[in-house]
């Protein structure tokens, strides 16, 4: 668990985004309405050290070749999906290790900048990373790694998107 945890975190300031456990006030005139377009594409990566390099799909996140993400030398994409997203409404999705991610849009501010907490849990509702809060711009990406599954890991790429 502290390795997710820590890649989570490590994640999030590397590429720039802010992870933020404490609440934030909000005036209401910076706040916007959710949008029927906002959603989150979910991108569900296994991570091992087989050797088959990197799945050729995945050539747009260069991260994957950087630390802590270069430790493993195979990537495949497991999933892909789009959980659509309303204003304080979690959506959910079941990852191939049977646990559930949980992604809600908790605030729109100025310049398609975001509030989004993730969080995945048993399915007995064990939270293996209780919450995670980021904030980030339509379009940016934000990784989760560290659940254990078959011989390496599982690697979730977040991306905002409209």
């Amino acid at each position: 668990m502290r390795l997710a945890l820590s890649l989570a975190a490590l994640s999030c300031l590397l590429w720039g985004t802010e992870a933020d456990a404490r609440p934030v006030a909000v005036s209401e005139p910076e706040q916007k309405p959710a949008r029927a377009s906002e959603a989150v594409e979910l991108l569900v990566l296994h991570a091992t050290n087989t050797k088959k390099g990197i799945d050729t799909r995945l050539r747009d996140l260069p991260e994957l070749a950087k630390a802590p993400f270069s430790a493993y030398d195979s990537y495949s994409i497991l999933q892909r999906a789009r959980l659509p997203l309303a204003l304080k409404t979690p959506k959910t999705h079941r990852l191939p290790n049977g646990r559930i991610l949980a992604a809600e849009l908790l605030e729109l501010q100025k310049d398609d900048v975001c509030r989004l907490s993730a969080s995945i849990s048993e399915p007995g509702g064990t939270a293996f990373l209780p919450l995670l809060e980021v904030r980030a711009k339509v379009g940016q990406r934000f990784i989760v790694a560290g659940q254990k599954f078959k011989s390496g890991i599982l690697v979730l790429v977040l991306t905002l998107v409209r």
